[in-house]
């Protein structure tokens, strides 16, 4: 795989490659596009579910295949001419939508600037690593086709019964980590075991969890022109209020107000977030102005959203790819009510228990809309207040919070 985010790899870094890397169980190299003939979409169908099934990689076509001791290599680019590129990424990516079960989600790009014209281009696919894995083969199949692959050095092999049960034994097992991870996070906060002692105990949670990174116990480097700015900043904050230091488990950003701290976000060396804010809790009066009652201002929401913004640019800033899994926990929240203009408690409900942990969203791409990927967290939060959903969403799902 070329150690660059997809969206920055040029022209330069196709070139790179020529004679100096070889083949390898995340690089592969192709000269000519796959034909329309079913054969070649059912080998093409197994090359991309082989990455898939494995540790992810690059497909690279338009690369002319070294021969003797540079077998492996690639010794230049032969550059695609014979159709639109935008048609063959169209053609390519229909393949892969129809072809293969669990549906794969790729990257594809054109990189041009070959030829005398400089209209030559190569197609690259990049295809993570899967954690709904193991994807089979469903195009055309028939009994004497092999349906699941994966790759070592030497390229793609199909499984066979044994290997097929543990991959998706290993899929369970992956989940279950991930449960795991979140359930004693939130089991520390809920003890106070947090890297600064936060001023309430009513807490709003976010995590996100790059899968490859956290699955496979990635050390990352976190730098610190990058962790100290805005982009792992708490939800919420300001960079004039931040906090920030290194700590034994990555960097830690957090605000006070008046000596208290009110929100801080912890980056984890493998690439994880946990972000706690005690904001989003008020205590305000009833309609006789005589009781009060703590509500969650539905406000809360668009810091929540500016914040995974923010994070998912930093991560990919880190090189870190997706998929990635988010969640929102609710601490200290029984007996709450969902405070919404105009409403008073007698038409709402109160969170009838102590802590919330909304299942987790799974994010096959770090290039998503925040809000788009926040509203079932969203949802599962009003539904404890008795809504059907978000109140800041309209009905085709869109991001449209109500004018105050």
């Amino acid at each position: 795989m070329i150690q660059k985010p997809f969206d920055q790899i040029v022209k330069a870094d196709i070139d790179a490659l020529l004679n100096e890397v070889p083949e390898s169980k995340t690089l592969e190299y192709k000269l000519k596009l796959p034909e329309k003939t079913e054969d070649a979409k059912k080998k093409f169908l197994a090359d991309i579910s082989s990455f898939a099934n494995a540790s992810g990689g690059d497909l690279i076509y338009g690369m002319n295949p070294a021969k003797g001791k540079k077998n492996g290599y690639a010794d230049a680019v032969k550059p695609l001419t014979e159709s639109s590129a935008d048609d063959v990424m169209r053609r390519l990516k229909a393949m892969i939508r129809e072809g293969i079960a669990p549906r794969v989600r790729v990257q594809i790009k054109k990189i041009t600037g070959w030829g005398k014209d400089g209209k030559g281009f190569v197609i690259l696919i990049r295809i993570p690593q899967s954690f709904s894995s193991p994807h089979m083969v469903t195009y055309k199949y028939d009994k004497d086709s092999a349906r699941f692959y994966s790759r070592h050095s030497a390229g793609k092999f199909h499984l066979d019964v044994a290997e097929i049960r543990n991959a998706f034994l290993a899929t369970d097992s992956q989940a279950e980590r991930i449960r795991r991870f979140r359930q004693k996070r939130v089991t520390r906060i809920i003890a106070d075991k947090t890297p600064v002692v936060l001023a309430a105990t009513r807490r709003l949670i976010l995590h996100v969890i790059p899968l490859a990174t956290f699955l496979n116990n990635q050390r990352l480097n976190l730098p610190s022109d990058l962790v100290q700015g805005r982009q792992f900043g708490p939800i919420g904050s300001y960079s004039s209020e931040m906090s920030g230091r290194y700590n034994l488990d990555g960097y830690l950003n957090w605000c006070s107000v008046g000596g208290q701290v009110t929100r801080y976000c912890q980056l984890f060396f493998n690439g994880v977030v946990e972000a706690a804010y005690v904001s989003m809790i008020h205590t305000q009066f009833d309609a006789d102005g005589m009781n009060t009652t703590a509500v969650i201002g539905m406000h809360y929401e668009q810091s929540v959203i500016h914040a995974l913004a923010a994070y998912l640019r930093g991560l990919k800033q880190l090189g870190i790819s997706a998929p990635i899994a988010l969640s929102l926990s609710l601490l200290g929240c029984k007996g709450v009510y969902m405070r919404t203009d105009g409403f008073w408690r007698s038409h709402q409900h109160v969170i009838d228990r102590d802590a919330i942990l909304v299942p987790e969203t799974l994010c096959d791409s770090l290039d998503v809309d925040a809000a788009t990927v926040l509203k079932p967290q969203f949802d599962a939060i009003w539904n404890a207040c008795g809504y059907p959903g978000s109140q800041n969403y309209d009905s085709d799902g869109k991001w449209c919070p109500p004018q105050r």
